[in-house]
C-alpha cells in the first residue's frame, strides 16, 4: 500500500516537517520500578502478600500470651499490556523527501510509547484509597473542587490530613498537577517571598512547596458527561479539545455526523466516531461520520487517549480522557449539555504504584524482502499494579474542570 507523502515533495521545504507534541515521562518519577529485577528476562506475574498487622494486648504478668493470627492476602501483578506500531518507508519517498522520514516516524513512535506508560500510570489514581473534593476545601462534599487562589493551599492540607491518618512517610509526597491547578497555584504565590520555579524540567519537576515536590503533567485523567436527550438539529456543534464536530442530515465535511433516526443511534454513532476519530463511518439510516484532519484525529486518539461510552438509559455520552480538555456543544435544546467535568489530580507518596516495563520502547528497522523499502516498528511491554499498602499512599483530588478559567 503505498503512502501518501506528497507534500514532502516541495522545492523549497523546512528541514524539521514539524514539531512531535507529546509530554515528556513523569511515570518514571512517581512509580516504583523495582520489581522489574524480579522478571528481567522471563515470567509475566509478581506477586506478593499484605499481610496483616499484629495487635498489642495488656500483658499480666505470670500469665500467657494470646497468639494474634495473622492474614494475609495475594495480590498479583501482571505483565499483559503489549503495544506496538508499523510502518513502511519506499525508498522512493526517502530520495524524494528533503526531511529524514524514518527518523521523524521513530521519534513519534518513542514518544507514543512513553506517552502510553505515563498515562497508565497516572490512571492508577483511580485506586487511591482517599479523595479529596469539595468538602475538603470549604466547597461541596461530593463535589468537585473548583480551584482558586484561596483554597488552592488547602488542597495540600487537605492531601496531608488524609496520609498523615495513617503515619504515611512524609518523605517523598508528590503531588502531580495539571496547568490550570499549576496556574492558580502560581497566582497564590505570585506575591510571597518564597522560592516557586516558573519553569518546568524536562522530568515535570516544578518546584516544591508546602512539603510536597510538584510535578507537572498533562496527561492526568478527566471524565465529562454530555447530556443528549434530544436529537441535534442541522449545523448543531459538539468540540471536545478543540476538535469540532458537526450534526448534519447528510454528511458534508470533515467532522460530520450524521443525525441518526433516534437519538439514541446518534449517540452510538457519535461514540464510535470518537473511539475511531481516523475511520469514516458509511453514512445509512442509523450512522455516518466523515474523519477530522489527521492532526485532530491524532490529537483525541494518540494524544488525549479520549474514549466514549453511550448510556441508552441516562440519555447521555460519557467521555474520558488525559489532560487538561476543553468541550462545548451548540445544541438548540438547552437542555442538552456537558456536565460533571472532572480532572482528577494525583497526590501520593513516591512508590505507591509499581510498574514492571519488561520490553522498554524500542525500534526496529529491516528492509521488506518484496519491496525496495524500509519496515520501521516498534514494541512496549509492560504491567503495573497498585497494591493495597500502595494504595493507602495515594489520594485523588476531584478537580472541577468546568470552571470558566478552563476555557
Amino acid at each position: 500500500m503505498a503512502n501518501s507523502l506528497s507534500s514532502l515533495k516541495p522545492e523549497f521545504w523546512a528541514r524539521e516537517a514539524e514539531r512531535t507534541l507529546f509530554v515528556e515521562n513523569k511515570a518514571m518519577v512517581i512509580a516504583n520500578l523495582t520489581l522489574r529485577n524480579l522478571v528481567a528476562g522471563e515470567g509475566d506475574t509478581v506477586n506478593r502478600t499484605i499481610l496483616s498487622y499484629p495487635a498489642s494486648a495488656t500483658y499480666v504478668p505470670g500469665t500467657d500470651i494470646d497468639s494474634v493470627a495473622l492474614t494475609g492476602s495475594s495480590e498479583a501483578l501482571t505483565i499483559g499490556t503489549w503495544l506496538a506500531s508499523l510502518v513502511t518507508i519506499d525508498d522512493t519517498e526517502k530520495k524524494q523527501s528533503i526531511v529524514d522520514i524514518g527518523k521523524l516516524v521513530s521519534s513519534r513512535m518513542m514518544h507514543d510509547h512513553n506517552n502510553r506508560i505515563e498515562q497508565a500510570v497516572l490512571a492508577e489514581i483511580t485506586n487511591a484509597n482517599w479523595t479529596v473534593d469539595g468538602g475538603n476545601v470549604g466547597g461541596t462534599a461530593g463535589n468537585p473542587i473548583a480551584v482558586t487562589t484561596d483554597n488552592v493551599p488547602q488542597v495540600f492540607v487537605a492531601a496531608d490530613t488524609k496520609l498523615d491518618a495513617i503515619d504515611a512517610p512524609k518523605q517523598g509526597r508528590t503531588a502531580v498537577v495539571g496547568s490550570h491547578f499549576l496556574g492558580k497555584l502560581k497566582l497564590q504565590q505570585a506575591g510571597r517571598d518564597t522560592v516557586f520555579g516558573d519553569g518546568v524540567n524536562t522530568r515535570g519537576v516544578v518546584a516544591q512547596l508546602f512539603g510536597w515536590d510538584i510535578l507537572y503533567s498533562n496527561n492526568i485523567p478527566y471524565s465529562a458527561t454530555l447530556g443528549l436527550a434530544t436529537n441535534p438539529t442541522a449545523l448543531d456543534t459538539v468540540t471536545i479539545a478543540g476538535v469540532t464536530f458537526t450534526f448534519r442530515a447528510t454528511l458534508n465535511g470533515a467532522g460530520s455526523l450524521h443525525i441518526a433516526d433516534s437519538v439514541d443511534a446518534t449517540r452510538i454513532n457519535m461514540a464510535a466516531a470518537l473511539n475511531a476519530p481516523g475511520t469514516a463511518i458509511a453514512e445509512i439510516t442509523t450512522a455516518g461520520y466523515e474523519v477530522v484532519a489527521s492532526e485532530d484525529a491524532f490529537l483525541l486518539r494518540d494524544k488525549r487517549r479520549i474514549t466514549a461510552t453511550n448510556d441508552s438509559t441516562a440519555g447521555t455520552l460519557v467521555i474520558t480522557g488525559y489532560g487538561d480538555i476543553v468541550v462545548a456543544e451548540t445544541f438548540d435544546d438547552p437542555t442538552d449539555a456537558w456536565a460533571d467535568e472532572q480532572q482528577d489530580s494525583l497526590f501520593c507518596v513516591k512508590g505507591f504504584t509499581d510498574m514492571i516495563i519488561q520490553i522498554p520502547p524500542r525500534i526496529e528497522v529491516v528492509r521488506d524482502p518484496d519491496q525496495f523499502s524500509d519496515i520501521v516498528k516498534s514494541l512496549l511491554g509492560f504491567g503495573k499494579k497498585t497494591y493495597a499498602d500502595g494504595a493507602r499512599e495515594a489520594v485523588k483530588v476531584e478537580i472541577d474542570a468546568s470552571t470558566s478559567d478552563w476555557s
